[in-house]
Protein backbone atom coordinates (compact mmCIF):
# COMPACT_ATOMS: atom_id res chain seq x y z
CA UNK A 1 0.00 0.00 0.00
CA UNK A 2 2.80 2.40 0.93
CA UNK A 3 4.75 1.68 -2.26
CA UNK A 4 1.60 2.31 -4.34
CA UNK A 5 0.96 5.61 -2.55
CA UNK A 6 4.57 6.62 -3.06
CA UNK A 7 4.29 5.83 -6.74
CA UNK A 8 1.17 7.95 -7.04
CA UNK A 9 2.81 10.85 -5.24
CA UNK A 10 5.94 10.73 -7.38
CA UNK A 11 4.08 9.95 -10.59
CA UNK A 12 2.96 12.16 -13.40
CA UNK A 13 -0.25 13.22 -11.64
CA UNK A 14 1.41 14.33 -8.40
CA UNK A 15 0.71 17.87 -7.19
CA UNK A 16 3.91 18.01 -5.18
CA UNK A 17 6.22 20.79 -6.49
CA UNK A 18 9.51 19.64 -7.93
CA UNK A 19 12.35 19.30 -5.45
CA UNK A 20 14.22 22.41 -6.60
CA UNK A 21 15.50 25.38 -4.62
CA UNK A 22 13.09 27.70 -6.39
CA UNK A 23 9.92 25.67 -5.99
CA UNK A 24 10.76 24.59 -2.45
CA UNK A 25 11.64 28.17 -1.45
CA UNK A 26 15.24 27.43 -0.59
CA UNK A 27 16.85 30.17 -2.70
CA UNK A 28 19.57 32.16 -1.02
CA UNK A 29 18.24 35.39 0.45
CA UNK A 30 19.27 38.11 2.85
CA UNK A 31 17.34 37.50 6.05
CA UNK A 32 18.45 40.12 8.54
CA UNK A 33 18.07 39.55 12.25
CA UNK A 34 16.66 42.65 13.91
CA UNK A 35 18.89 42.99 16.94
CA UNK A 36 18.52 46.08 19.18
CA UNK A 37 21.48 48.07 17.83
CA UNK A 38 20.49 48.23 14.12
CA UNK A 39 16.87 48.91 15.07
CA UNK A 40 17.88 51.80 17.33
CA UNK A 41 20.22 53.20 14.66
CA UNK A 42 17.49 52.93 12.01
CA UNK A 43 14.93 54.79 14.15
CA UNK A 44 17.40 57.56 14.99
CA UNK A 45 18.55 57.88 11.38
CA UNK A 46 14.98 58.17 10.09
CA UNK A 47 14.21 60.82 12.69
CA UNK A 48 17.36 62.83 11.97
CA UNK A 49 16.61 62.79 8.22
CA UNK A 50 12.84 63.29 8.27
CA UNK A 51 12.56 66.18 10.72
CA UNK A 52 14.79 68.61 8.74
CA UNK A 53 13.13 67.58 5.44
CA UNK A 54 9.71 68.27 6.95
CA UNK A 55 10.84 71.62 8.33
CA UNK A 56 12.10 72.68 4.89
CA UNK A 57 8.80 71.60 3.30
CA UNK A 58 6.76 73.59 5.82
CA UNK A 59 8.96 76.65 5.31
CA UNK A 60 8.61 76.38 1.54
CA UNK A 61 4.84 75.97 1.79
CA UNK A 62 4.52 78.98 4.07
CA UNK A 63 6.58 81.08 1.65
CA UNK A 64 3.84 80.70 -0.98
CA UNK A 65 1.66 83.79 -1.33
CA UNK A 66 -1.99 82.83 -1.65
CA UNK A 67 -5.18 84.92 -1.58
CA UNK A 68 -8.70 83.49 -1.76
CA UNK A 69 -12.06 85.19 -2.18
CA UNK A 70 -15.45 83.47 -2.16
CA UNK A 71 -18.02 84.96 -4.53
CA UNK A 72 -21.03 82.65 -4.93
CA UNK A 73 -22.64 84.16 -1.81
CA UNK A 74 -22.35 87.73 -3.14
CA UNK A 75 -22.67 87.19 -6.90
CA UNK A 76 -25.83 85.30 -7.93
CA UNK A 77 -25.95 83.33 -11.17
CA UNK A 78 -26.58 85.61 -14.14
CA UNK A 79 -24.82 88.61 -12.60
CA UNK A 80 -21.50 90.33 -13.18
CA UNK A 81 -19.69 91.26 -9.97
CA UNK A 82 -16.37 92.70 -8.84
CA UNK A 83 -14.16 90.99 -6.26
CA UNK A 84 -11.40 92.97 -4.57
CA UNK A 85 -8.03 91.47 -3.67
CA UNK A 86 -5.74 93.38 -1.30
CA UNK A 87 -2.29 91.98 -2.03
CA UNK A 88 -0.10 92.79 0.97
CA UNK A 89 3.16 91.27 -0.35
CA UNK A 90 4.65 91.25 -3.83
CA UNK A 91 3.77 88.10 -5.74
CA UNK A 92 6.61 87.10 -8.02
CA UNK A 93 5.63 85.71 -11.39
CA UNK A 94 4.27 83.48 -12.52
CA UNK A 95 1.11 83.97 -10.48
CA UNK A 96 -1.60 81.38 -10.97
CA UNK A 97 -5.32 82.19 -10.99
CA UNK A 98 -7.56 79.29 -10.02
CA UNK A 99 -11.26 78.77 -9.58
CA UNK A 100 -12.02 76.69 -6.53
CA UNK A 101 -15.15 74.69 -5.78
CA UNK A 102 -16.28 73.08 -2.54
CA UNK A 103 -18.72 70.20 -2.06
CA UNK A 104 -18.54 69.21 -5.73
CA UNK A 105 -18.09 65.45 -6.07
CA UNK A 106 -16.28 65.05 -9.37
CA UNK A 107 -14.92 61.81 -7.94
CA UNK A 108 -18.34 60.11 -7.94
CA UNK A 109 -18.02 56.85 -9.86
CA UNK A 110 -20.93 57.52 -12.21
CA UNK A 111 -19.65 61.02 -12.95
CA UNK A 112 -16.06 59.92 -13.61
CA UNK A 113 -17.20 57.18 -16.01
CA UNK A 114 -19.57 59.43 -17.94
CA UNK A 115 -17.34 60.20 -20.94
CA UNK A 116 -16.15 58.67 -24.19
CA UNK A 117 -12.41 58.97 -24.73
CA UNK A 118 -12.64 58.02 -28.41
CA UNK A 119 -14.91 60.98 -29.04
CA UNK A 120 -12.55 63.27 -27.14
CA UNK A 121 -9.61 62.08 -29.27
CA UNK A 122 -11.51 63.03 -32.43
CA UNK A 123 -12.45 59.48 -33.41
CA UNK A 124 -15.80 59.17 -35.17
CA UNK A 125 -18.11 57.12 -32.91
CA UNK A 126 -21.31 55.98 -34.64
CA UNK A 127 -22.49 52.93 -32.68
CA UNK A 128 -24.82 53.07 -29.69
CA UNK A 129 -22.86 50.45 -27.77
CA UNK A 130 -19.74 52.64 -27.92
CA UNK A 131 -21.27 55.45 -25.85
CA UNK A 132 -22.94 53.44 -23.10
CA UNK A 133 -20.45 54.81 -20.56
CA UNK A 134 -21.77 58.32 -21.21
CA UNK A 135 -25.05 57.50 -19.47
CA UNK A 136 -27.19 59.48 -18.72
CA UNK A 137 -26.08 62.14 -21.25
CA UNK A 138 -25.72 60.14 -24.45
CA UNK A 139 -27.96 61.47 -27.19
CA UNK A 140 -30.95 63.66 -27.95
CA UNK A 141 -34.09 61.92 -26.74
CA UNK A 142 -31.97 58.84 -25.96
CA UNK A 143 -31.94 58.11 -29.68
CA UNK A 144 -29.66 55.35 -30.97
CA UNK A 145 -29.05 57.16 -34.28
CA UNK A 146 -25.49 58.46 -34.66
CA UNK A 147 -26.84 61.80 -35.91
CA UNK A 148 -28.36 62.36 -32.44
CA UNK A 149 -25.25 61.54 -30.42
CA UNK A 150 -23.91 64.40 -28.32
CA UNK A 151 -20.37 65.50 -29.22
CA UNK A 152 -18.97 65.00 -26.67
CA UNK A 153 -21.35 62.92 -24.61
CA UNK A 154 -21.28 62.45 -20.85
CA UNK A 155 -21.87 64.29 -17.59
CA UNK A 156 -18.39 65.77 -17.30
CA UNK A 157 -18.55 67.61 -20.61
CA UNK A 158 -22.15 68.72 -20.03
CA UNK A 159 -21.28 70.21 -16.61
CA UNK A 160 -18.28 72.23 -17.83
CA UNK A 161 -17.57 75.17 -15.52
CA UNK A 162 -18.38 78.39 -17.42
CA UNK A 163 -17.83 81.32 -15.06
CA UNK A 164 -15.41 83.85 -16.57
CA UNK A 165 -12.91 86.21 -14.95
CA UNK A 166 -10.99 89.34 -15.97
CA UNK A 167 -8.58 91.23 -13.76
CA UNK A 168 -7.66 94.91 -13.38
CA UNK A 169 -5.13 96.76 -11.27
CA UNK A 170 -5.82 99.83 -9.11
CA UNK A 171 -5.54 102.06 -12.21
CA UNK A 172 -8.24 100.05 -14.02
CA UNK A 173 -5.72 98.59 -16.46
CA UNK A 174 -6.56 95.08 -17.60
CA UNK A 175 -3.91 92.51 -16.76
CA UNK A 176 -2.70 89.96 -19.28
CA UNK A 177 -4.05 86.54 -18.32
CA UNK A 178 -2.37 83.74 -20.26
CA UNK A 179 -4.51 80.76 -21.22
CA UNK A 180 -1.93 78.81 -23.21
CA UNK A 181 -0.24 76.24 -20.99
CA UNK A 182 -2.89 75.77 -18.30
CA UNK A 183 -3.62 72.18 -19.39
CA UNK A 184 -1.28 69.23 -19.08
CA UNK A 185 0.91 68.87 -22.13
CA UNK A 186 0.10 65.14 -22.45
CA UNK A 187 -3.64 65.88 -22.37
CA UNK A 188 -3.41 68.59 -24.99
CA UNK A 189 -1.19 66.65 -27.39
CA UNK A 190 -2.63 63.13 -27.10
CA UNK A 191 -6.05 62.99 -25.46
CA UNK A 192 -8.08 65.79 -27.02
CA UNK A 193 -8.69 66.36 -30.75
CA UNK A 194 -11.58 67.89 -32.64
CA UNK A 195 -13.68 65.41 -34.62
CA UNK A 196 -13.94 65.74 -38.41
CA UNK A 197 -16.33 68.44 -39.63
CA UNK A 198 -18.59 65.80 -41.15
CA UNK A 199 -18.72 63.61 -38.01
CA UNK A 200 -22.34 62.67 -37.21
CA UNK A 201 -23.79 64.03 -34.01
CA UNK A 202 -24.85 67.18 -32.18
CA UNK A 203 -21.88 69.38 -31.36
CA UNK A 204 -22.15 70.35 -27.67
CA UNK A 205 -18.59 71.70 -27.28
CA UNK A 206 -17.33 73.72 -30.22
CA UNK A 207 -13.62 73.17 -29.54
CA UNK A 208 -12.40 69.94 -27.90
CA UNK A 209 -8.89 71.43 -27.76
CA UNK A 210 -9.94 74.40 -25.63
CA UNK A 211 -7.60 74.29 -22.64
CA UNK A 212 -10.33 75.39 -20.22
CA UNK A 213 -12.35 72.36 -21.35
CA UNK A 214 -9.31 70.05 -21.07
CA UNK A 215 -8.62 71.25 -17.51
CA UNK A 216 -12.24 70.60 -16.53
CA UNK A 217 -12.24 67.10 -18.03
CA UNK A 218 -9.39 66.04 -15.72
CA UNK A 219 -11.63 65.19 -12.77
CA UNK A 220 -10.62 66.01 -9.20
CA UNK A 221 -10.09 63.32 -6.59
CA UNK A 222 -11.65 65.24 -3.69
CA UNK A 223 -14.92 67.17 -3.31
CA UNK A 224 -13.05 70.42 -2.55
CA UNK A 225 -10.71 71.27 -5.41
CA UNK A 226 -9.26 74.08 -7.47
CA UNK A 227 -8.47 74.15 -11.17
CA UNK A 228 -6.08 76.40 -13.02
CA UNK A 229 -7.80 79.19 -14.95
CA UNK A 230 -5.08 81.59 -16.10
CA UNK A 231 -1.40 82.47 -15.58
CA UNK A 232 -0.08 85.98 -14.84
CA UNK A 233 3.52 85.87 -16.05
CA UNK A 234 4.74 89.23 -14.73
CA UNK A 235 3.66 88.77 -11.15
CA UNK A 236 1.62 91.15 -8.99
CA UNK A 237 3.16 93.97 -6.96
CA UNK A 238 1.51 94.65 -3.63
CA UNK A 239 -1.68 96.65 -4.06
CA UNK A 240 -5.40 96.42 -4.75
CA UNK A 241 -6.74 94.39 -7.67
CA UNK A 242 -10.23 93.79 -8.97
CA UNK A 243 -11.46 90.55 -10.51
CA UNK A 244 -14.66 90.92 -12.52
CA UNK A 245 -16.70 87.72 -12.42
CA UNK A 246 -19.42 86.70 -14.84
CA UNK A 247 -21.31 84.20 -12.69
CA UNK A 248 -22.94 81.54 -14.87
CA UNK A 249 -22.46 78.31 -12.94
CA UNK A 250 -25.14 77.34 -10.39
CA UNK A 251 -23.99 75.65 -7.17
CA UNK A 252 -26.79 76.39 -4.69
CA UNK A 253 -28.68 73.17 -5.48
CA UNK A 254 -25.90 71.03 -3.97
CA UNK A 255 -24.69 73.55 -1.34
CA UNK A 256 -21.54 74.21 -3.31
CA UNK A 257 -19.20 77.17 -2.99
CA UNK A 258 -17.14 79.07 -5.56
CA UNK A 259 -13.88 80.95 -5.04
CA UNK A 260 -11.20 82.81 -6.95
CA UNK A 261 -7.66 81.98 -5.85
CA UNK A 262 -4.44 83.84 -6.64
CA UNK A 263 -1.29 81.93 -5.74
CA UNK A 264 2.41 81.57 -6.35
CA UNK A 265 4.20 78.23 -6.13
CA UNK A 266 7.35 76.80 -4.61
CA UNK A 267 9.47 73.75 -5.45
CA UNK A 268 6.86 71.54 -3.77
CA UNK A 269 3.87 73.19 -5.47
CA UNK A 270 1.21 75.40 -3.91
CA UNK A 271 0.49 76.10 -0.25
CA UNK A 272 -0.10 72.78 1.50
CA UNK A 273 1.78 72.02 4.71
CA UNK A 274 0.39 68.53 5.27
CA UNK A 275 3.32 66.62 3.76
CA UNK A 276 5.86 68.69 5.69
CA UNK A 277 4.10 68.17 9.01
CA UNK A 278 3.72 64.47 8.22
CA UNK A 279 7.51 64.19 7.79
CA UNK A 280 8.07 66.07 11.06
CA UNK A 281 5.62 63.89 13.02
CA UNK A 282 7.03 60.63 11.65
CA UNK A 283 10.59 61.81 12.28
CA UNK A 284 9.79 62.93 15.83
CA UNK A 285 8.07 59.62 16.65
CA UNK A 286 11.07 57.69 15.31
CA UNK A 287 13.49 59.81 17.36
CA UNK A 288 11.48 59.26 20.55
CA UNK A 289 11.21 55.54 19.93
CA UNK A 290 14.91 55.30 19.13
CA UNK A 291 15.85 57.09 22.35
CA UNK A 292 13.47 54.94 24.43
CA UNK A 293 14.83 51.72 22.91
CA UNK A 294 18.43 52.92 23.42
CA UNK A 295 17.74 53.75 27.07
CA UNK A 296 16.02 50.42 27.61
CA UNK A 297 18.88 48.54 25.96
CA UNK A 298 21.40 50.44 28.06
CA UNK A 299 19.66 49.91 31.41
CA UNK A 300 18.42 46.33 31.03
CA UNK A 301 19.73 44.65 27.86
CA UNK A 302 18.05 41.45 26.78
CA UNK A 303 20.17 38.40 26.11
CA UNK A 304 19.78 37.23 22.53
CA UNK A 305 19.53 33.64 21.35
CA UNK A 306 22.27 31.96 19.31
CA UNK A 307 21.58 32.56 15.62
CA UNK A 308 23.35 29.37 14.57
CA UNK A 309 20.22 27.43 15.57
CA UNK A 310 18.01 29.31 13.09
CA UNK A 311 16.49 27.25 10.27
CA UNK A 312 18.44 28.84 7.39
CA UNK A 313 21.78 28.26 9.12
CA UNK A 314 21.31 24.49 9.18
Amino acid sequence: MSSSSSANVDGAHSRRPANTAFKQQRLKAWQPILTPKPVIIAFLAIGIIFVPIGAVMVWSSNSVEEYTQRYDNTCPVGNTCDITFDITNDMKGPVYMYYRMDNYYQNHRRYVKSRNDDQLRGVVVNTWSSITDCDPIKSRGNSEAAADFFLPCGLIARSWFNDTFVMKDSSNNFLALRKNGIAWKSDKEKKFRNPPANAPGIRVISDFEDEDFIVWMRTAGLPDFKKLYRIIDNGLPAGTYTVTVQSNYPVASFSGKKYVVLSTTSWIGGRNSFLGYAYIVVGAVCLVQGLIFALKHRISPRKLGDTKYLEWNK
